[in-house]
């Protein structure tokens, strides 16, 4: 195992612990993360942390992801985990429920690109009020 793999490790145990003393985010009404790139969904992977460390991490992020079916199984073979996967989809599917508009963005204003070539939306502010019109 690498020195960084490690460092992730210990800092993934780290965010942890400190999570332990924060309400969930439904029950503070607010999210208190940095976006969880897709990169780093794939790193905490590789790193051996638990799947539901980093759908917990994922959620306190507010994160939507939009990614193709060809982008989910390229990180599924770079190690994450179905049950990430499957909350990533679940991210999407619950957005496009509540603010149908995002389904029909064909030229992604609502969506933006991010550095690692996915495609996000939300995050700790949500989603702006124009994406969340009728």
């Amino acid at each position: 195992m690498s020195w960084t793999s490690r460092a992730l490790g210990l800092a993934a145990a780290c965010f942890v612990l400190a999570c332990s003393t924060q309400p969930p985010s439904w029950v503070a009404g607010e999210r208190f993360s940095h976006p969880v790139s897709v990169t780093e969904a794939v790193h905490l992977s590789q790193a051996g942390v638990d799947p539901e460390v980093i759908v917990t991490k994922m959620n306190l992020s507010g994160i939507v992801y939009n990614l193709t079916d060809e982008q989910y199984e390229k990180i599924r073979g770079h190690g994450v985990t179905p049950r990430v996967i499957d909350y990533m989809r679940s991210t999407y599917d619950q957005a496009i429920a509540r603010w149908p508009r995002l389904a029909d963005d064909e030229y992604l204003a609502c969506w933006y690109l991010g550095w690692d070539g996915a495609w996000y939306g939300g995050g700790p502010q949500g989603f702006h009020p124009a994406c969340r019109e009728p």
